[in-house]
Formats: structure tokens, C-alpha cells, sequence
């Protein structure tokens, strides 16, 4: 293993605490700054991969600490706070629509809702992510929420 490989794990590791999320992280550093580099002139290409890594332990870590909470959340809930089955029916039938209207987006419309909407990610990570303009997300996430919209209130619900 190189050096700048051994200087960029103790770098992820010093943010992240599983060793596992570190190895993703320089993983996908590596592969982000290979494809920008392969389009792009890049001046300092070690600058450049530890930005990239810094901002993906970010977005890890981010990650992380909403699995968790959610967990947190479902773990203190006692079985009376559990809804009925009809509810839980509905729900589910409610959860079905969502989901399709969602799978019904054009691809990069879909992608762009779910990093904002599911991922939590900014529009500006977004376009950085998806090498589109920061005006473009927003119209793929205005785009996607008006077709998710009409097509959960065109549909007959049950």
C-alpha cells in the first residue's frame, strides 16, 4: 500500500468510527476522483481525493446517525403505541402508491428526489453528485413532486 493511501485511511478513520464505512469511503474517493480526472484537468489530484473523502465520511456519518436514530426511535416503542391492523393495512396500501408513483419518475428525476428526499442530501451535494446544475435538481425535485402529487390524487385509493 502507498503512502498518500496510508495517510487518506488515517485521515477517514479519524472521522468515521467503523472501520468498514472508512474502507467504503477511500473506496469511492478513489473512484470519484478517477472518473472527475478522466473529464477533467485536475491540478492537484491529492487535494482533490481528500476533498472528496472528507466530504463522503460527511455524508456517511450523516447516514449513520439517521439509521440510528431511526432504531432509537422504533426501540422505545411499546406495543400499545403499535396501530391497529387496519391501520397498519392502510398504511401499507398508502406506502404501495407512494411507491409507485416514485418508480413511475423518469430516472434521473427519481434519483434526484430520493438524495434529496430520502438521503437528506442538499441540492447543492446533489448536483456535485450527479454532475448536473444546481437549477437542474431543482427542476427534476419540482418536476418529481408534482407528478408524485398528481398521480397519488388521479389514482382511486382504497
Amino acid at each position: 500500500m502507498d503512502e498518500l493511501t496510508q495517510r487518506l485511511r488515517r485521515f477517514v478513520r479519524a472521522r468515521l468510527s467503523s472501520r468498514q464505512d472508512a474502507e467504503d469511503v477511500i473506496q469511492d474517493a478513489y473512484l470519484r476522483v478517477l472518473r472527475y480526472s478522466a473529464e477533467n484537468v485536475v491540478e492537484n489530484r491529492e487535494r482533490l481525493l481528500f476533498s472528496a473523502a472528507r466530504n463522503l465520511a460527511v455524508d456517511s456519518r450523516r447516514r449513520r446517525k439517521a439509521r440510528e436514530k431511526t432504531a432509537v426511535e422504533f426501540s422505545v416503542l411499546a406495543p400499545a403505541d403499535w396501530p391497529a391492523s387496519d391501520e397498519v393495512v392502510d398504511a401499507k396500501q398508502r406506502l404501495a402508491h407512494v411507491e409507485a408513483a416514485i418508480a413511475s419518475l423518469p430516472a434521473r428525476c427519481r434519483e434526484v428526489f430520493l438524495m434529496h428526499r430520502i438521503d437528506g442530501l442538499s441540492y447543492c451535494e446533489i448536483a456535485a453528485r450527479a454532475g448536473i446544475s444546481v437549477s437542474a435538481v431543482e427542476k427534476h425535485s419540482a418536476r418529481a413532486c408534482l407528478q408524485i402529487d398528481s398521480k397519488l390524487h388521479s389514482e382511486p385509493q382504497r
